[in-house]
C-alpha cells in the first residue's frame, strides 16, 4: 500500500476517534497533520469530507439529546458571519484574529474550571447567535470555527450528552455549506477522492473508537466538561504562543 496512504488512513482514524469521543475536534486534528503529507489545499477538502461524514453516525444516534432550536440559531448566525470573515481574511493579518480567539478560549476554559455552576442558566438568542456568528467568522478567515461554539455549548447548563449531540448538529449542517463551497472552487479533486474512499475503513474503525471511549467516560463518571475544557485551554494557550512569537 503506498505511504501517503497509510499516513492518510491513520491521520483519518486519529480524527474519527477525537470527533467520536468529544463531539468535535476532527478537523483541529487532520488538517494541520495532513497538510504536512499532502498540501493544504487537498488536506482541507479531504478534512470537509471526513468531517461531514463523522457527523452523520453521532448525530443519528444521539438525537434524542440534540438542542435542535439552539443548534439551527447557532447555524443560522454562522452562515451570514462567512462574509465578514472573507472580509478580514482580506484586510488583517490572521495571527491577530488568532490571539483573540486563544485569549477567548483561555479566559473561558480557567472560568469553567473555577466555577461551579455554568456560565449560562439557560440559552439566549442574541447570545447564540453571537456564538455562531463568531465561529462563522472565524471559519472563513482562519479556518477553524469550532472554538466558539464548543465554549459556548460547554457552558450551557447541559449534560454532556447535550453537549455533544448539538455539536455534532450544528458541525454537520455547517459542514454541507463548506463542501458545496470546496466543489464549487473546484478543490474537490481526483486525488481527493483517491485518498477518502479507501480511507474509510480508517474512519469507520476510528470514530467506533471514539464513541466506545465516550461510553466509558460515562460508566466511570469521567467528567466530561473538564476534558473539553482542558482540550480548549491548551488550544488556547498554543495561540496565543504561536501568534505572539510570529
Amino acid at each position: 500500500m503506498d505511504t501517503t496512504l497509510i499516513l492518510v488512513s491513520l491521520i483519518i482514524a486519529l480524527a474519527g476517534f477525537t470527533q467520536g469521543l468529544t463531539g468535535f475536534g476532527s478537523a483541529m486534528v487532520s488538517v494541520p497533520l495532513l497538510s504536512l503529507i499532502v498540501g493544504a489545499q487537498t488536506a482541507v477538502p479531504i478534512a470537509g469530507i471526513i468531517g461531514w461524514l463523522v457527523t452523520l453516525p453521532i448525530a443519528w444516534k444521539m438525537r434524542q439529546h440534540i438542542q435542535i432550536q439552539t443548534g439551527l440559531v447557532l447555524f443560522a448566525g454562522a452562515v451570514p458571519a462567512s462574509f465578514v470573515g472573507a472580509k478580514l481574511l482580506a484586510t488583517m493579518p490572521s495571527q491577530y484574529i488568532l490571539l483573540a480567539m486563544g485569549t477567548v478560549l483561555i479566559v473561558s476554559s480557567l472560568y469553567s474550571f473555577r466555577s461551579a455552576k455554568p456560565a449560562f442558566e439557560k440559552t439566549s438568542v442574541p447570545v447564540t447567535l453571537g456564538a455562531g456568528f463568531t465561529s462563522g467568522v472565524l471559519g472563513a478567515s482562519v479556518g477553524e470555527s469550532g472554538p466558539p461554539v464548543i465554549a459556548y455549548t460547554s457552558m450551557q447548563p447541559w449534560t454532556a450528552d447535550q453537549v455533544k449531540s448539538t455539536l455534532t448538529f450544528f458541525f454537520m449542517l455547517q459542514m454541507i455549506g463548506a463542501n458545496l463551497s470546496f466543489w464549487n472552487e473546484g478543490l474537490m479533486t481526483r486525488e481527493v477522492f483517491s485518498l477518502v474512499i479507501p480511507s474509510l475503513p480508517a474512519f469507520a474503525a476510528g470514530i467506533a473508537g471514539g464513541m466506545i471511549g465516550y461510553h466509558y467516560l460515562h460508566k466511570y463518571k469521567i467528567d466530561y466538561h473538564k476534558i473539553v475544557h482542558g482540550f480548549l485551554l491548551f488550544i488556547g494557550c498554543a495561540l496565543v504562543y504561536k501568534n505572539l512569537h510570529f
